[in-house]
């Protein structure tokens, strides 16, 4: 038996491995559906208090952003699941971002067979996508991340076929056309592909691009337009100020986003991020027997993003362009240097250990608002209030009856600073339950009386005024 015949065999074991525990790994991310985090408690708030699906489509309030047909069938959803528990709650919302999760695995495998044809190659590409923190915990949150993974490899795919293989079915300009209302990425992979039609099989661009500019514009008009308008600027200062952006005076910026798709740990991601950043370089740079619309459909979509962050249109934060990441791990599968086997065994055991630890340990993200509002309703009395600070959406959606018992202390936020303090002492007196992300205690103003104290991720303080 030769090399590729063995390597042939392997794969047909170790393929069906690998699917079976990428699909395991984000069960076990979902049904263990941890607390709702800030923007998944920011979304979630919005699909509920908006009274008509319309409002879906116009800018969403707590600096929010979401495709909006993604907003519909959550809101559809729920109000069909009509959940009997928050902890029902929670899993209603996350269905679709789970279902696309899991759906993105296998369609990633197919796109993956088209693109690389070295079963090596097909192994490693599929283990680093696989096992990947950020694929894994947004599919088990409540965010459209993993929608726009899924329809973003589904546009590879199409694409794939129309450009390289002469394909053509009557449903690929409808699924171009929609994509945008469920995906706004889906705006760079679909400009990106359509430049390389109209140099490669200009004679059916016309096809695809009459459906879609007709619904670009009625998306533009509806959505995309109105969504600016009302959250632009926040937007901009908020990843302005988080580094949001691609910026030549940080020039290691690009490989600590790239790195924070395996790890939130900033020197690790640095690190990783270098590590894999050089390697899909390398592939871009030295593998030359590839032709100029291979490279192209790998790297225009990435160069597009990239410059619409440097003009910072578009921020390139982990999850916002894990669009791209089909295209970094195909890239990276097709490095072809020095050392390559021992480099992409190590790629893949960067991604499985990362993948597995950030899973078990998500404390990134996990507040444990859930427990925290659920341990104060248990206890509280009347006549007694909850306190919140700035970071008050993960707390606010879960408490009942808001309106009687919540006040929200606007200006005390994340760093505790002695203006929380200045409007904590003018409270009117009575008995507080303060929650928080995280424990002031020792900075909390000497006019208040502590009674109890309880941590877990978040903090509650009872206090006496």
């Amino acid at each position: 038996m030769n090399v590729d015949s063995r390597i042939h065999g392997f794969c047909k074991f170790i393929v069906p491995m690998v699917l079976l525990f990428g699909v395991l790994i984000r069960c076990f991310a979902y049904f263990r559906n941890l607390s709702f985090w800030g923007d998944e408690a920011c979304l979630a708030l919005n699909v509920i208090n908006k009274k008509s699906y319309m409002e879906l489509f116009k800018g969403l309030d707590y600096l929010q952003v979401a495709p909006p047909l993604f907003l519909v069938f959550s809101k559809a959803l729920y109000q069909f699941i009509n959940p009997v528990s928050v902890y029902v709650r929670d899993l209603t919302f996350r269905i679709i971002p789970f279902l696309a999760g899991l759906a993105s695995i296998p369609c990633f495998y197919i796109l993956l067979k088209m693109m690389i044809k070295n079963n090596f190659s097909k192994i490693v590409g599929l283990i680093i996508f696989v096992f990947n923190t950020t694929t894994i915990i947004y599919c088990a949150q409540f965010k459209q991340y993993s929608l726009e993974l899924l329809i973003s490899i589904l546009l590879m795919i199409i694409f794939y076929k129309i450009i390289f293989k002469n394909k053509y079915k009557w449903y690929y300009p409808l699924f171009i056309a929609l994509a945008p209302w469920f995906s706004l990425s889906s705006l760079f992979i679909i400009g990106s592909y359509l430049s390389v039609i109209l140099f490669k099989n200009p004679k059916i661009l016309l096809k695809i691009c009459i459906p879609f500019l007709l619904s670009f514009i009625i998306f533009y008009l509806y959505t995309l337009k109105p969504v600016s308008d009302y959250n632009y600027e926040g937007m901009y200062n908020w990843w302005q100020n988080g580094y949001g952006f691609v910026s030549l005076v940080h020039p290691l910026r690009i490989a600590i986003r790239f790195g924070e798709l395996f790890s939130f740990n900033k020197i690790i991601a640095e690190m990783i991020g270098i590590f894999m950043l050089v390697m899909t370089i390398c592939s871009a740079v030295f593998i030359n027997n590839e032709s100029i619309q291979k490279k192209s459909f790998l790297y225009l979509p990435i160069i597009l993003t990239f410059i619409a962050s440097a003009l910072k249109l578009y921020p390139i934060e982990a999850r916002l362009i894990m669009f791209l990441f089909p295209l970094f791990v195909i890239s990276i599968s097709e490095y072809n240097l020095k050392f390559r086997k021992c480099i992409l065994t190590l790629a893949c055991f960067i991604s499985i250990i990362t993948s597995i630890y950030y899973t078990i340990n998500p404390y990134k993200f996990y507040t444990s608002a859930r427990e925290i509002v659920h341990y104060v309703e248990m206890r509280i009395e009347k006549n007694e209030k909850i306190l919140l600070d700035d970071a008050f959406h993960r707390y606010y959606y879960y408490i009942k009856n808001k309106s009687d018992v919540v006040i929200i202390n606007e200006g005390c936020g994340e760093k505790y600073t002695e203006i929380c303090n200045n409007k904590i002492e003018l409270l009117p007196k009575g008995v507080y339950y303060f929650m928080l992300k995280n424990n002031p205690k020792l900075k909390l103003t000497d006019k208040v009386s502590v009674i109890d104290e309880y941590n877990l991720y978040s903090s509650v303080i009872k206090f006496e005024k």
